[in-house]
């Protein structure tokens, strides 16, 4: 099964592993206060209805307008296929065909600490399709829980397997998210390679994917958005809330949470057990009866 998502933002700056990694090249990760040039890692973000953002905070895009102080993107086009393994396994691949690069801009929360890093959104036409092609795995759903939030007319409930997997989501087996092969970081990170000084050869032998390792606790929220009564789309985020990680960033000690191992690929994959994942989205859809 493939399906066009609505929208998708991977917050690649919640790594401090990647951040260290582009520091360690000579980067000035990121931003360098002698100088006062900024070299942000990129989040990759593609919408299928388009995206007005300030022209300042749009690091590198194929297709865009400006009008006064805003950059405004065209429609995108980004999918996620589903592929169910012989063991049971459901491979989620995402795959950026149209996007941009985004900074995000000062936060009071900084991303290090978040928990979800990476988020896909799917219309809500979509279940009846997913729901029929996952039929066989379907189960009682015991273990799963739901939670909610959000305020004046849209709300957005999301399934977590477990008590304590609340800030999780289902579990996740393994997954890869990286900016290996996306022409736009590419010729982003060229630019900033040459405005730092640094050789572009050196690019090259850079480790920009990151890999769950067994360590990393991860999760998939597994949610559907409701806007006035309605349901309008499915939503599928990444969680990872440990092992901690430190780096050492150009002014002071960094503390956050791991994104996983360090790793060159091109390939975008999150694995979970179909039975959880079809079993979490039917007790979302029966919140509301």
């Amino acid at each position: 099964m493939e399906f066009e998502l609505r929208r998708m933002n991977v917050f690649f700056p919640a790594s401090l592993e990647l951040q260290e990694e582009l520091l360690k090249a000579g980067l000035k990760v990121p931003y360098d206060k002698e100088t006062g040039k900024k070299t942000p890692v990129p989040v990759v973000s593609s919408s299928r209805e388009g995206r007005k953002l300030r022209r300042e905070r749009l690091l590198k895009a194929g297709d865009f307008e400006v009008r006064d102080k805003f950059a405004v993107i065209p429609g995108e086009t980004s999918t996620i296929e589903f592929d169910v393994t012989e063991k049971g396994f459901l491979v989620l691949r995402p795959k950026p065909i149209e996007y941009h690069l985004e900074e995000l801009g000062f936060l009071s929360v900084p991303p290090r600490i978040w928990g979800t890093w990476a988020s896909f959104s799917l219309p809500f036409s979509a279940y009846e399709e997913i729901v029929d092609g996952l039929s066989e795995f379907k189960g009682d759903g015991n273990g799963i829980y739901t939670a909610s939030n959000g305020s004046r007319g849209r709300i957005e409930v999301y399934a977590y397997k477990g008590r304590t997997r609340k800030d999780l989501g289902i579990p996740v087996f393994g997954y890869s998210l990286g900016l290996h092969d996306l022409t736009l970081a590419e010729e982003y990170l060229r630019e900033k390679a040459e405005e730092n000084g640094v050789p572009e050869e050196r690019l090259r032998y850079l480790k920009l994917g990151l890999k769950k390792k067994k360590e990393t606790k991860a999760g998939l929220k597994v949610g559907i958005v409701w806007e006035n009564g309605s349901p309008v789309e499915i939503t599928l985020k990444l969680s990872t809330t440990a092992p901690r990680v430190r780096i050492q960033g150009l002014y002071g000690e960094l503390v956050g949470k791991s994104r996983g191992e360090l790793t060159r690929t091109d390939d975008w994959y999150i694995v979970v057990h179909a039975s959880d994942f079809v079993n979490a989205l039917e007790r979302v859809r029966g919140t509301f009866g």
